[in-house]
C-alpha cells in the first residue's frame, strides 16, 4: 500500500520559511495569498515529502478560540519533522551553503545516516536515509 503524508506548520512569516526550505532543495508546491496580498499558505516538497506552512493572523480576535490559544504555543516547541531520502549528503551540502542552523551534523547513527537543522521557527527538521533502505 502505498502511503503520503505532509505536515501543516505554523509560522510568522511564510515567505522566510519559503525561502528556508528552497535553500535545503526544497520546490514550491502551492502559494495562497490573504486579503492583504501577503502569502497565508504554502507548500514546499522534497520528493513525495510535504510540508505546508501557514502564517499565524496578527489579529486572532477573529480566530476561534481554540485556533488562537494552538497557535499562541511556542512555535516548533518539541516537533522534529523527519524526513526520509536517499540523497541525504546533498542536502546537508545545501544546507552548510545556505549557512542553515545545523543541530546535528551528519552523522552515521544506529538507525541511519542523518542530520538535523532547525528551521526560522524553531521546528527541528531531520534529514535520513534510513539503514537498510535505498541500498
Amino acid at each position: 500500500m502505498k502511503a503520503e503524508m505532509s505536515v501543516m506548520l505554523n509560522v510568522k512569516d511564510v515567505e522566510r520559511s519559503l525561502k528556508f526550505y528552497r535553500a535545503l532543495g526544497f520546490d514550491t508546491r502551492w502559494e495562497t495569498k490573504g486579503d492583504d496580498g501577503r502569502l497565508a499558505y504554502a507548500g514546499v516538497g522534497i520528493g513525495d515529502a510535504v510540508i505546508a506552512l501557514g502564517r499565524i493572523p496578527k489579529d486572532r480576535t477573529a480566530m476561534a478560540k481554540d485556533y488562537a490559544d494552538w497557535v499562541s504555543t511556542p512555535l516548533g516547541a518539541g516537533v522534529m519533522v523527519t524526513i526520509e531520502l536517499d540523497g541525504v549528503e546533498k542536502i546537508y551540502d545545501l544546507a552548510k551553503a545556505a549557512k542553515v542552523p545545523i543541530d546535528s551534523p551528519l552523522s552515521e547513527r544506529l538507525y541511519g545516516t542523518a542530520f538535523m537543522v532547525d528551521d526560522p521557527d524553531g521546528y527541528v527538521v531531520r534529514f535520513l536515509r534510513p539503514k537498510g533502505v535505498y541500498a
